[in-house]
């Protein structure tokens, strides 16, 4: 999920109620899932968030989170959070790791060669299970980067660039 409100980021999927007593199951959709825990403060919304709930409980269940909020402990009122995301403040950038990047920060970057020149935008990331990719627009189509040094020498967000050194023909237009 891209970034929905400033400073908050969509961090789960709010998927059904789980059992009788008010816990929910949300996939998890962030590289930090142990930011989460009870006493936190969170965002739920459908696009941004529109309400504040207090985590009560958090315990994982089959790679999802099974979560409860203080006050709702019923069915009926954790149903109507079925569909909606949960998000958290984001973190001050110094609170991150050096080489993490919120997708939002990368999104809309000049993709630059190590000698200067123009490669495309960054539009954002996917993830196709080897790994993050820098999702890159280059002349009409979709160029896939692997977000992992070396190919990626430096990302200058105050520069507005990242710079890459690519396998040859991946910016070629016969590349695939």
């Amino acid at each position: 999920m891209g970034h929905p409100s400033a400073g908050w980021l969509a961090v789960g999927l709010v998927r059904r109620p789980h059992g009788i007593h008010g816990e929910v199951l949300v996939e998890v959709e962030t590289d930090f899932p142990d930011r989460l825990a009870p006493g936190l403060e969170v965002g739920v919304g459908a696009a941004v968030p529109e309400r504040r709930l207090t985590i009560h409980r958090l315990r994982m269940h089959k790679g999802c989170w099974l979560l409860s909020f203080e006050g709702l402990r019923t069915i009926d009122e954790v149903e109507e959070l079925r569909g909606q995301w949960l998000f958290l403040p984001e973190q001050e950038r110094e609170a991150l790791p050096a080489t993490y990047f919120y997708e939002h920060e990368l999104a809309g970057l000049a993709c630059e060669d190590t000698r200067g020149g123009l490669l495309g935008r960054v539009e954002g990331l996917a993830d196709l299970g080897g790994g993050p990719l820098l999702r890159v627009a280059a002349g009409g189509r979709e160029v896939l980067v692997p977000f992992r040094s070396p190919i990626v020498v430096r990302v200058a967000l105050a520069e507005g660039r990242v710079v890459v050194d690519p396998p040859a023909g991946l910016f070629d237009d016969q590349a695939l």
